[in-house]
């Protein structure tokens, strides 16, 4: 009796083992892919500095007539430089990036999940792919894009990039087109807490349209958040086509209530900070 008790404890157990095991291989293999990094590590929202369709001006950062609130007009046209690279021309690798998030991603091998859907918000119909990597120091993404239709072209590998195991770091660097596939802009990225605390956008082009040296190229945009009245900033390095030169430009302002301030030397010809107020308006600085 003692014996077939103690069979039937093994069995029980044996049973129990089984069920566990069950248990964990209906595991949606989904639940155990990597995390996307931030929306905001490749398109930061310059919402402060959007263009209102007014000023007419181009990305040359020395103007003969400054505006009556030209201190935010100068200060929109050199974040605006990268504005118009990440939602014009960059425009379709962005949207296929923010799209992932809807979707759900699908085990392909021992290591890598793969997202793969369609690209809402365009005329021509666009299809993403993208992949994500699990290795022991980081995730290796890779988004692949397909057009149907008029100007169509197959898989394009448009942007590529690496984010840490824990989510708070990494970089992308994104390629200028099927027809021009060389790399075009470098941004890396940190978060602070739940948001992006600083990120780096570099143009890293080493070819212009006419296939003459970039101009441009090693010009970065850096934005950070920072504990001050004017609580996030962006400093930026920048070739200005009138001086054939580099120049320095350091812009700070308020996430709340918008108002800010710019210090250029090449623009002002002085150190100063120049600053507006909540609408916009030149205003002297506190």
């Amino acid at each position: 009796m003692k014996k077939l008790k103690f069979t039937g404890l093994i069995l029980s157990m044996i049973a129990l083992i089984a069920m566990s095991c069950e248990k964990s291989s209906d595991t949606p293999e989904q639940s155990l892919s990597p995390d996307l990094p931030p929306s905001e590590s490749m398109a930061f929202d310059f919402e402060a500095f959007e263009e209102d369709g007014t000023s007419g001006k181009s990305a040359n950062l020395v103007y003969d007539n400054k505006a009556p609130n030209g201190n935010w007009v100068f200060s929109r046209v050199v974040v605006g430089v990268w504005s118009t690279a990440l939602y014009s021309t960059l425009a379709v690798p962005v949207a296929s990036f923010q799209a992932a998030f809807t979707q759900t991603p699908e085990k392909i091998s021992e290591d890598t999940w793969q997202w793969t859907y369609s690209v809402d918000g365009f005329t021509s119909e666009y299809t993403a792919r993208l992949t994500g990597q699990l290795t022991a120091d980081a995730v290796l993404w890779e988004m692949y894009i397909t057009k149907e239709g008029i100007e169509g072209f197959d898989e394009f590998l448009w942007f590529s990039g690496s984010s840490a195991i824990d989510g708070n770091s990494g970089f992308w660097i994104l390629n200028q087109g099927p027809e021009r596939p060389d790399a075009m802009l470098r941004i890396d990225w940190e978060k602070s807490g739940e948001e992006i605390g600083s990120i780096r956008y570099t143009w890293v082009r080493e070819l212009d349209d006419q296939e003459n040296d970039d101009l441009f190229r090693n010009s970065y945009l850096e934005y950070g958040l920072q504990d001050a009245y004017y609580d996030a900033y962006f400093n930026a390095n920048v070739y200005d086509a009138n001086l054939q030169a580099f120049v320095d430009v350091d812009i700070e302002w308020n996430r709340s209530t918008y108002e800010g301030r710019v210090r250029a030397l090449a623009y002002f010809e002085d150190e100063m900070w120049h600053c507006w107020d909540a609408n916009g308006d030149d205003v002297a600085c506190e």
